[in-house]
Order: structure tokens, then C-alpha cells, then sequence
């Protein structure tokens, strides 16, 4: 209901609601249709326009408006089939945790879980993790993050805070409680500033690497992901191409394997509003952009 209020009060909704090619058409398609049925009525004598023409045509553009505004309401859902292709993309405005699938986490290099230092912010998605399924204690949390990375290859860094076992970018840990499987995936480095950073090519090299192991690893589901590298990952790149690029990440990779009918990539209601995100907006985007 947030979002909703916060979307209307934002210009790239009435920019979209009322001025996009879309709306303008809806809005003379049904004028045409209510000046019609005002022809109708006056033919059979039961309104008179030359009377009331002036009055009648600010009820017409009034109901043409309410209704053209009642089909594009802010959306908080919107999802985009890969055309000749069965599986979906779907972008949700909500919470990452109350959504059923497979969920992925993206973390540092050094799989960190630490709060009390704040290496783990607790408003953080890994923190968020801790607090809601195991009660704020990370112990449970490293001990299957080393069983899951007994194989994977590292090195040994100190100068990293925190953990100095470093993994290579797109390394993939599964973590499991309340029959919900959570994978942590290496898209960032954490700094001796306590900063986690990221860019554009850490996180291609990471998404690439992620599909091949829920290829090989993971149950075929719905695959749940948050708008990855634009929070924490302090990667200076707009959102809606950041949906984009992981749409396109997830194509091509569905493409070669299939391991998921849908990837459902989760945007905070916050950043929908702070950012002016408009899922109509990203809906054509995708339309646009996106190939198999």
C-alpha cells in the first residue's frame, strides 16, 4: 500500500499513466466511444448536446481520464515470457523472504556473516537472513557455508576484515533452514574500510557463474533474486538496466540448460519509490531489450 501512494506521487507515473502514447490512445479511444453514445442519446431525445455541450464535454474528458487512470494503476507485479521460450522473468515490487523459491543472497568474497563487528549490517539482506531464520546467530550459518565451499578453491588474504579465506567471484554457498534453501554468491569484495565493492563485470562474472551451479546443484524451481550490486555492491548503475541485465544473464543461460521455469527478481519498496521505478516502464523495457 506504501509503494501504491508513493508511486502516485511521482512524476514518471503521471509521465506514464497519462502521457505515454498507450494512455493517449486509450483516452481517445474512449472519448470516441462516449461522444457515440451521447449521439445516441440525443437521437433518441434523451440528452440534448447543443444544450449542454459545453458541461457534456468536461463529463466526457473527465470519464475518459478516470477510466484511462483506472487501467494504469501502479503495479507492485509484472512478469515477461521469453518469446519461443518456456520460462518467465518477474520483476515484484516486495519482500525477498516472502516469496517462495530458491533464494539467492549475494555476499563478499569471504562469505562474512559477522554483526557484531558490522562487517553484516542487520538491515542487510544477509542480516535480515541471521535475524528471521536463525535467530541472529551465524554459527549454524558458517558451519554449512564450510561444508557447502569444502571443495571450492581459495586463497589465504589478510588484508581482508573479518574471514581471510577469499573465493573467487560467482562462488556459490547453499545455506538450508525451514525447508527454504538461501545461496550465497560471492559478487563483491569487502575492503579494510569494512565496505562491500562491486562492479559491473564482478557481478556478470558472478551471475554466469551462479546459473551453472543452480544448474548443476540446485532443485528446478522458481529462482528468487534481489536487484543485485545496487544497494551494498555500490555498483553507479540504473536500476531498470540492472533488471535488464539479469534478465539476460538468466536467458541465455535457460537457454543452453534448463534448470528454471522463472526468475523473480525482487526490488524493495523503498528503492521502487526512491528511484521512481515504474514496472510499466520495465515491462517495455524488457520487451524491448531482452532476447533469447
Amino acid at each position: 500500500m506504501r509503494y501504491f501512494f508513493d508511486s502516485i506521487r511521482t512524476r514518471a507515473y503521471w509521465r506514464y499513466a497519462l502521457f505515454s502514447g498507450e494512455a493517449i490512445g486509450k483516452f481517445f479511444a474512449v472519448m470516441g466511444i462516449l461522444y457515440l453514445c451521447v449521439d445516441l442519446a440525443d437521437a433518441f431525445n434523451i440528452y440534448k448536446k447543443d444544450q449542454y455541450s459545453f458541461y457534456g464535454l468536461i463529463i466526457l474528458v473527465a470519464l475518459a481520464l478516470l477510466y484511462v487512470l483506472s487501467t494504469r494503476r501502479p503495479l507492485s507485479r509484472i512478469s515477461y515470457k521469453i518469446p519461443q521460450k518456456d520460462f518467465a522473468v518477474e520483476v515484484v515490487i516486495g519482500d525477498l523472504f516472502k516469496i517462495p523459491g530458491e533464494v539467492i543472497i549475494s555476499s563478499s568474497s569471504t562469505f562474512d556473516t559477522d554483526m557484531s563487528s558490522r562487517l553484516i549490517v542487520a538491515s542487510s539482506l544477509q542480516g535480515q537472513l541471521a535475524t528471521n531464520y536463525f535467530n541472529g546467530q551465524t554459527t549454524e550459518i558458517d558451519r554449512q557455508i564450510e561444508i557447502s565451499l569444502e571443495r571450492e578453491q581459495f586463497i589465504i588474504n589478510e588484508k581482508r576484515p573479518g574471514k581471510t579465506k577469499e573465493y573467487p567471484i560467482g562462488t556459490v554457498a547453499r545455506v538450508s533452514t525451514h525447508s527454504k534453501n538461501f545461496y550465497l554468491v560471492a559478487m563483491s569484495h569487502m575492503e579494510e574500510n569494512k565496505n562491500a565493492r562491486s562492479d559491473l563485470k564482478m557481478i556478470d562474472q558472478a551471475l554466469e557463474k551462479l546459473w551453472m551451479n543452480l544448474a548443476a546443484k540446485a532443485e528446478v524451481g522458481d529462482i528468487v533474486m534481489p536487484l543485485i550490486g545496487t544497494g551494498r555492491g555500490r555498483v553507479p548503475y540504473p536500476r531498470k538496466k540492472m533488471i535488464e541485465r539479469i534478465a539476460q544473464s538468466f536467458a541465455d543461460a535457460a537457454s543452453e540448460r534448463a534448470f528454471s521455469n522463472k526468475l523473480i527478481i525482487v526490488v524493495r519498496p523503498e528503492d521502487a519509490s526512491k528511484f521512481s521505478l515504474n514496472l510499466f516502464q520495465v515491462r517495455d523495457y524488457l520487451g524491448q531489450s531482452l532476447h533469447a
